[in-house]
């Protein structure tokens, strides 16, 4: 008996200790990983002195420009531009006061309130802070993602890339006209017509459509969906008019709803040049006559036209028909559906 006392004895102590060792393994743990979220940041040092206070901040953005990423859940991160994740990241810079602050972005753009959205996030930050802001395209700078770009002080892009797109592409609508068979099966869907199918589409600016698909819209229908498409319209050029000092006569009739390579963006004042990043950040230190200068980095390593000509943008979303449909049938500034994959 004495003996099992012992030994009983000797095991909670053993236990006790055992317990106490986990404890504060766990504490430790705990308090680390708490710490180590709290100076997490999502920029990354990439040259320069890292004890300079002239910084200069990149955000690379790739993508459409959407409010809610759960409305593309089969989507990447990556190629999802969200307002708030800006936000997020503009929140963190403004603890450390950057000189200048750089968005790489390619984007053929996005539905309209969140194109707006990232618009007013930029601007509100810009009235609080001293850093200017410029915008810088290697790729694709289109539509929703140019009207983001008017926030900033300036905006720049690589030879080769494609600018403008000034106009806004209303839901279109697919009129099935007399159905006569509607089946699915594992090849697809099939809806076969006695008279074909017609496509109906608002547009507005030159050179850029309720929707049930079996029955035709109406004169009024059409209208109204017009009156949206043109009421947004005219407040994209009032914001590219006033910011980029272009008359509303000559993006309406002259400059329209095509795109441009970025000498021909230059030439009618989409933008301040035609430049490299790499380039413009030199150029920037220089104008500056910075002696010393610290450059930081939210990466995005994806490119957004390799995908899209690729065909993976949304190979991997099982959703991919619902998610298209979502985003036709919303007014937005986007590109084209096509030229995302839908």
């Amino acid at each position: 008996m004495e003996n099992m006392a012992i030994f009983a004895n000797t095991l909670i102590k053993s236990l006790a200790i055992f317990i106490s060792f986990l404890l504060i393994i766990v504490v430790t743990t705990s308090f680390l990983s708490l710490l180590n979220n709290q100076n997490k940041s999502d920029f990354v040092f990439t040259s320069g002195n890292k004890n300079s206070t002239n910084i200069i901040a990149i955000i690379e953005l790739n993508g459409v420009i959407i409010n809610n990423n759960t409305k593309l859940n089969g989507l990447t991160n990556s190629f999802v531009i969200s307002p708030n994740e800006v936000k997020k990241y503009l929140e963190e810079l403004n603890n450390i006061s950057p000189k200048v602050i750089i968005f790489a972005i390619n984007s053929p753009g996005g539905t309209v309130s969140a194109s707006k959205h990232l618009y007013e996030v930029i601007n509100k930050f810009k009235k609080n802070n001293n850093a200017e802001i410029f915008f810088h395209s290697d790729e694709l700078l289109a539509s929703g993602g140019y009207w983001a770009a008017t926030s900033a002080d300036k905006i720049y892009a690589n030879y080769g890339s494609i600018i403008g797109s000034i106009g806004v592409k209303g839901p279109d609508w697919f009129f099935y006209d007399q159905p006569y068979s509607i089946s699915t099966g594992i090849f697809g869907n099939r809806v076969e017509t006695k008279k074909n199918i017609k496509k109906f589409s608002n547009t507005a600016g030159d050179s850029k459509d309720l929707f049930n698909p079996f029955r035709e819209p109406s004169v009024v229908e059409l209208k109204h969906l017009q009156n949206m498409v043109d009421e947004i319209y005219n407040e994209f050029v009032r914001v590219v008019s006033s910011a980029r000092k272009i008359e509303t006569n000559t993006i309406i009739k002259d400059i329209g709803a095509l795109i441009y390579t970025a000498s021909q963006a230059k030439n009618i004042n989409l933008i301040d040049a035609q430049i490299n990043l790499s380039n413009l950040i030199a150029k920037t230190i220089q104008d500056r006559e910075f002696i010393e200068y610290k450059i930081i980095k939210k990466f995005n390593d994806n490119s957004l036209i390799e995908e899209i000509f690729s065909g993976n943008l949304f190979k991997s979303n099982i959703s991919l028909n619902y998610n298209c449909i979502s985003l036709r049938n919303s007014i937005s500034t986007i590109l084209s559906y096509e030229s995302i994959g839908c």
